[in-house]
């Protein structure tokens, strides 16, 4: 089915599979970078990046620094005024980062990015730029064209881990374990597994290894159904993990890096993140073609975020 050409486009008439391939040329934001030292907030939908770029900003306002509003969710605007008036009093420069769909005024915002599913990569490559990290966000362009070649529509299933991986988790419930260094990236991929695979994905957290070995002991046969997906490095605490989960879980996947279609590790962990998102992107968009649903944002979650 999804060697299909026009079951691909026929099931994804919104061409997401396009845009997904382009994403790594596609930067939509600005390239300045702004004085440090940082501090970053998110609201709402973008709360999801805050774990992942924490290696980036401390989370905490630093005086006369740039604290950095990632604007997802601010139901009124008045709040964000608050929050945001709250700082300046602080002494620091505020720059609001978000979508042009929200319900927020422009005239708030000091830079406009994507606010769609993709959203994830042009956050974070501005917050590159912005904070001096040009280069990481040019390492992280290389890596993504990498998954994007090994993840080709053109590229028949039993040459595409993107779409052999989809069609592992098809109906599944997928549980994503890591070692500690990538539980950051969880959440990145549970979000993009719901809003572009239309499906339960379920973080099991830093400490991935008691989660698999305690939450299914005693109820094998409900797990018939559960595929461990495991995310970023592989070395002794993801073994043992994989070990423990061969017993409790229907089958164990990866999405690993230095295997082929995904690059070896990089040297920043926000890269690592966001190259785990953007595969995991690609086997939800193929899971969601095979369900017959398209992989596009669809209006009730458009509606939700409005609100959210």
């Amino acid at each position: 089915m999804l060697d299909e050409r026009s079951t691909l486009h026929a099931r994804d008439p919104e061409r997401f599979l396009d845009r997904l391939a382009a994403l790594p040329d596609a930067y939509a934001g600005p390239d300045g970078v702004r004085p440090g030292p940082h501090g970053f907030d998110a609201a709402g939908a973008a709360a999801v990046l805050e774990p992942v770029v924490a290696d980036w900003f401390d989370g905490r306002l630093t005086p006369q620094g740039t604290q950095f509003f990632i604007e997802g969710g601010f139901e009124d605007p008045a709040e964000l005024a608050v929050r945001r008036s709250a700082v300046e009093v602080a002494g620091a420069e505020v720059v609001v980062i978000g979508g042009e769909d929200e319900g927020v005024e422009a005239a708030t915002r000091d830079v406009r990015l994507p606010d769609d599913a993709l959203a994830p990569f042009h956050w974070v490559r501005y917050l590159a730029f912005a904070s001096g990290r040009g280069e990481a966000g040019e390492r992280l362009a290389v890596a993504l064209r990498q998954v994007a070649s090994g993840a080709d529509p053109a590229l028949p299933t039993a040459e595409n881990p993107a779409k052999a991986l989809a069609w592992a988790l098809w109906q599944r419930v997928p549980l994503l374990v890591s070692d500690r260094t990538g539980a950051a990236a969880q959440g990145l991929v549970q979000q993009v597994f719901a809003r572009v695979g239309k499906t339960l994905a379920v973080p099991a957290g830093a400490h991935g290894t008691l989660v698999a070995s305690a939450a299914f002991e005693a109820r094998h046969a409900l797990a018939d159904d559960l595929v461990a997906l495991v995310l970023g490095r592989l070395g002794p605490e993801t073994e043992l993990i994989e070990e423990v989960l061969e017993t409790r879980v229907a089958q164990v996947e990866r999405l690993a890096f230095g295997d082929g279609w995904l690059p070896p590790a990089d040297a920043d962990p926000v890269v690592d993140a966001v190259v785990l998102w953007y595969a995991a992107t690609w086997v939800a968009a193929y899971g969601a073609i095979l369900g017959g649903i398209d992989p596009t944002d669809d209006g009730v979650y458009g509606r939700v975020r409005a609100v959210a």
